[in-house]
């Protein structure tokens, strides 16, 4: 799949990049690809996110595809709101989460699929990590021709450990690395450590956001200079076959 086939929308963060929409914590991102529309994590607040969506001129009952990362509140709080107007959607979440959940969720959706701890295909070209550390948090892995987009809710298991694993599995470079990249409590040379580690993995652009944390962002940024996107709600990313476009 071409890379400018798919388009990116950050629906709810805690960071804004613009005025006429609420921010609060916690991380959702809208991603569009040929044959899936797939909200990635719900926020955590349904009403919010709903909000945000209509904003942005987004269609919720395009949703065919829901991907929750992890079960923290700030990931899963908007999932309610969601599937009481779009129950027409298959769920994907970690085998870690409750089982009651995982049964309750079935009889609100289209079916729900439990993950593992092991890399996995879920759909055309989209793909988990598995998941991993204690969080037992899974991050979305996209398969382009020109590289591979990761998603990232939180990173609780370490943002350069995602990347290395993706890296791993399909021996190509990183495209483009988004999310929450955990490192808001890390001092300066922890985080120059995870940068350079993930410079090493071939990685091209970056957009940190959530619980990145602004003295990481600000590192991040003189880092990889034009290859940096500033993360936040209301981001937008588009791809061609040289070129990452944000607004």
């Amino acid at each position: 799949m071409k890379s400018s086939n798919i388009k990116l929308n950050v629906i709810f963060d805690n960071e804004c990049s613009c005025s006429n929409l609420t921010s609060l914590w916690g991380f959702s991102c809208l991603v569009q690809t040929t044959n899936h529309t797939i909200l990635f994590d719900t926020g955590s607040n349904g009403r919010v996110l709903l909000n945000n969506l209509k904003t942005q001129n987004l269609e919720l009952n395009d949703v065919d595809t829901i991907f929750i990362s992890h079960a923290h509140w700030d990931h899963i709080g908007g999932l309610d709101s969601v599937l009481e107007l779009n129950p027409n959607v298959h769920i994907f979440v970690t085998s870690h989460v409750s089982k009651n959940l995982v049964r309750d969720l079935g009889t609100l959706s289209n079916g729900v699929t439990v993950v593992g701890d092991e890399p996995i295909k879920l759909l055309t070209n989209i793909h988990s990590t598995g998941a991993m550390g204690e969080a037992s948090e899974q991050s979305l892995i996209i398969d382009t021709d020109e590289g591979l987009i990761i998603i990232a809710g939180c990173a609780h298991s370490g943002i350069e450990a995602i990347a290395k694993r993706a890296k791993e599995t399909f021996n190509k470079n990183i495209l483009l690395l988004l999310g929450g990249f955990h490192l808001h409590n890390k001092k300066d040379e922890q985080v120059l450590e995870v940068i350079a580690n993930i410079q090493k993995l071939d990685t091209q652009y970056v957009c940190p956001s959530h619980c990145t944390g602004q003295r990481a962002k600000e590192l991040f940024s003189e880092a990889f200079q034009k290859n940096y996107i500033d993360g936040g709600l209301g981001i937008e990313i588009e791809f061609d076959e040289e070129k990452v476009y944000s607004r």
